[in-house]
């Protein structure tokens, strides 16, 4: 039995295995792995919370169609002939160190001696207050005074009579926080994202906020609970104008699009003289080369798998998913090899794992001969 029959018929096994709540005995047997991987695999397949969810997923599914619907969730434009491999990966959050095999038969990963592995992203971001007060939230710090109250995942904002001031809170790379405004809005940031609000509003008037860049999901306060004061979003010369909605706003620094998407409500987007209304399930795209502004249907599970800690690639580039990747792992990205640069993958991959994972299962494809990490810089050969 080849190497790639031996990995196919393992993750099968250990899916079933887990669904079944058995033992996985065929991951202790096999000797594809490592021992050191092995322990790691374990210990995360039998953490708690992987437990719970294989308890709900076995009493929710029905398994065949399960299975068909997996595999459709993970590949890339050309068929893939690791698909199945990967099957246990994405359903039951197991990680593994899949890789291909070289003639001598061993596995071929690249990653520069004594380096660390590449860590996802945490909850983390730095407050600059009206007053110019500069507070770094994250890792265990909290902060509480004039009306804000901050843990080490969201800070919040109290409605108070106190002067306006616009405040900024900033979403490193490999960051992300959450952010409750004083008219009870939320918004979820994402990382490499920065916005300015205010630290309150006034009812019966306008309520702005700016996306000055990046990528934020907003839980919008409904206007008739303020007076009928509609909530405003302006992000690169276009501004969304909300009745009390969900809705996401992609605008990075690095790509040519900006991109609202609207899951729940009303919103319309003025942009220049252009407006348009969008429906729940819309996506507005404005183009800023040419100014054009299109209405689509959206993929709301692909451009909110973010707020779940998913990345989805739906046929999506390799020079664009390194974009995605580079924000949340703040690793720099290099593909020496231009004929590949607009190869398409298609796949659905946690956030909460390390990059090496991501890096290994896109080699797979065939279509990425080999890459190598140094220090903060990744580079596909």
């Amino acid at each position: 039995m080849t190497t790639l029959n031996k990995l196919y018929k393992l993750s099968r096994q250990i899916a079933l295995s887990l669904v079944k709540e058995e033992d996985p005995k065929e991951l202790k047997e096999t000797d594809l792995f490592e021992q050191k991987y092995k322990d790691y695999i374990f210990e995360n397949i039998n953490s708690p919370e992987k437990r719970r969810q294989r308890q709900l997923l076995a009493q929710q599914i029905n398994k065949k169609r399960a299975w068909k619907n997996v595999q459709k969730a993970i590949g890339v434009a050309k068929p893939p002939i690791w698909r199945y491999a990967a099957v246990a990966v994405i359903v039951l959050g197991t990680v593994f160190y899949f890789a291909q095999y070289n003639s001598a038969g061993k596995i071929e990963t690249t990653v520069a001696t004594g380096k660390p592995s590449i860590a996802p992203g945490t909850d983390k971001a730095t407050l600059v207050l009206g007053n110019g007060q500069t507070i770094v939230l994250g890792n265990g710090n909290t902060y509480k005074g004039n009306g804000v109250a901050a843990n080490d995942k969201s800070v919040t904002y109290s409605d108070n009579n106190a002067s306006i001031e616009y405040n900024y809170l900033t979403i490193p790379r490999a960051g992300q926080f959450s952010l409750l405004l004083a008219d009870g809005t939320r918004v979820r940031l994402n990382s490499e994202t920065q916005l300015k609000f205010p630290n309150h509003f006034i009812d019966g008037k306008p309520r702005f906020v700016e996306l000055v860049y990046g990528e934020a999901y907003f839980e919008v306060s409904p206007s008739t609970v303020h007076k009928g004061s509609r909530f405003n979003v302006k992000t690169k010369g276009q501004n969304v104008e909300v009745l009390g909605t969900q809705f996401n706003i992609k605008a990075y620094k690095d790509e040519e699009n900006l991109i609202t998407t609207l899951k729940e409500g009303k919103v319309v987007i003025d942009y220049g003289t252009k407006k348009e209304e969008l429906s729940p399930g819309e996506q507005s795209v404005i183009h800023s080369a040419t100014s054009s502004l299109r209405i689509t249907p959206a993929n709301l599970d692909r451009e909110l798998a973010w707020l779940n800690g998913q990345f989805v690639f739906d046929n999506l580039t390799l020079k664009d998913i390194v974009k995605v990747l580079s924000r949340w792992y703040d690793v720099e990205f290099i593909i020496k090899e231009e004929t590949i640069k607009n190869e398409k993958f298609k796949g659905q991959f946690s956030k909460n794992q390390n990059l090496e994972v991501i890096l290994e299962l896109i080699k797979t494809t065939n279509q990425i001969k080999s890459y190598e990490i140094k220090e903060k810089t990744v580079i596909f050969k």
